[in-house]
């Protein structure tokens, strides 16, 4: 399944990455940004960095940013993103992608090095798999909102399953005052709506057609138990897309978890995640004390 190319803005930040065509076993090509330029090292640690469903870059960029002041960062984009390439009848399930991040791990090398991942959402829900298959290797994961579940509207599904996606492309301003302007609290969370609305806009109709399908009936509860490595959960309770009870449900399925709820989309999206991250990376060599859940709230 060809796509067509579409020019996407790219900052100065993004482009002083190194950026690369990873190639997974399924033959399908994604792409991942590598920031190696470290100017203030501290723990020997690198970042695996894995963005949610459709999201583009700059809506992650203050934290990669931010966190590549201390270490190496790799932003890996999964396969529902513009900027992959896709082969014939690609799979989009969650197995899918998560095996896409196993396979990323060993083409960086990152299989014998030691590194923690930073996931959302969708990436979240691949993390979550790798870590009960034990198909990847980090010394630990930092999941926000984490999906183990999916709910779409019936309506939505039912919309996908029949419109093409020449359709879909028509529809977009539709569903971009759906998502950014109703679903989101455009009030208090500007930068949310704003990111939403041109994820939505850069979207590949094709692909988040059949992601969205191929992700519907996900139910990924029964992986938890299996799941012993260090986890850090993070919630939002005023983020009216990602429900805070159903991330701290997750977080409490899970056997080493701690859930940290910091408040707002933005702040799981800002120099709030990167903090806890410092945190998180001290505790993993040893030279902080061990993360508690708790709330905290600019």
């Amino acid at each position: 399944m060809k796509s067509k190319k579409k020019k996407i803005q790219k900052s100065p930040f993004e482009q002083s990455a190194k950026e690369q065509m990873v190639t997974t076993s399924d033959g399908c090509e994604i792409r991942v940004l590598s920031f190696t330029d470290v100017k203030n090292p501290r723990e020997d640690i690198t970042v695996f960095f894995v963005p949610g469903m459709f999201s583009i870059f700059p809506r992650w960029e203050p934290v990669v940013q931010e966190l590549n002041e201390n270490y190496p960062v790799y932003y890996v984009e999964s396969r529902e993103k513009i900027t992959s390439k896709l082969v014939k009848k690609a799979k989009f399930d969650i197995p899918r992608h998560a095996m896409d991040l196993a396979d990323v791990e060993k083409a960086l090398g990152l299989d014998k090095k030691k590194y923690i991942t930073i996931s959302s959402s969708l990436a979240g829900a691949s993390v979550l798999e790798n870590h009960a298959q034990k198909t990847m290797t980090p010394l630990g994961s930092i999941l926000v909102s984490p999906g183990v579940e999916f709910h779409f509207p019936r309506w939505v599904l039912f919309v996908l399953r029949i419109v093409p996606p020449f359709v879909i492309q028509m529809l977009k301003p539709l569903i971009s005052w759906l998502v950014g302007d109703v679903r989101v609290d455009k009030k208090n969370e500007p930068e949310q709506s704003a990111q939403y609305k041109r994820s939505l806009k850069e979207a590949d109709p094709r692909k988040m057609r059949k992601n969205i399908l191929s992700i519907a009936h996900y139910n990924g509860w029964d992986i938890l138990p299996k799941i012993k490595d260090r986890l850090i959960l993070i919630g939002a309770t005023l983020d009216t897309v990602h429900e805070s009870d159903f991330a701290h449900n997750v977080a409490k399925a899970l056997t080493n978890c701690s859930f940290i709820d910091l408040g707002t989309n933005k702040a799981a999206h800002d120099t709030p995640l990167v903090e806890l991250t410092g945190k998180f990376m001290q505790e993993l060599a040893g030279t902080g004390p061990k993360l508690v859940s708790e709330l905290i709230q600019e």
